[in-house]
């Protein structure tokens, strides 16, 4: 999960258009879970970056799901609301913030140098 949390981070930070869907983000905490592990990603005002915590009153949108679904996501190779009809992802959020991530992850595709490491 760390690793796939990395390399999205370093293919948002590429893509300045993406960024701009972020910029008057105030506060935007998305906790990723899949089979033990969790990881957090934070927007904030243009800036995109990764926490380890177990704050949860914080978080804005959780997501839980099998590591497969989730790579899925972060990967940019699966849409949000695909995955979560098909009930692969569970998704707990205001539909409008739904919106907004699944927009952030399916524009930021790792570039091909990366593909090696995504399992």
């Amino acid at each position: 999960m760390e690793e796939m949390i990395r390399i999205f981070l370093s293919a948002i930070r590429k893509r300045s258009h993406v960024l701009k869907l972020i910029e008057t983000s105030e506060y935007l905490k998305i906790k990723l879970e899949c089979e033990d592990q969790e990881g957090f990603l934070v927007f904030h005002r243009g800036e995109v970056f990764s926490l380890v915590d177990n704050n949860d009153s914080t978080v804005t949108c959780e997501i839980n799901g099998q590591r497969d679904s989730v790579n899925s996501l972060l990967e940019g190779n699966g849409k949000l609301r695909i995955l979560i009809n098909q009930g692969q992802l569970k998704v707990k959020a205001p539909f409008r913030t739904i919106l907004l991530i699944e927009s952030i992850f399916y524009l930021t595709k790792p570039e091909d140098t990366y593909k090696k490491f995504i399992s």
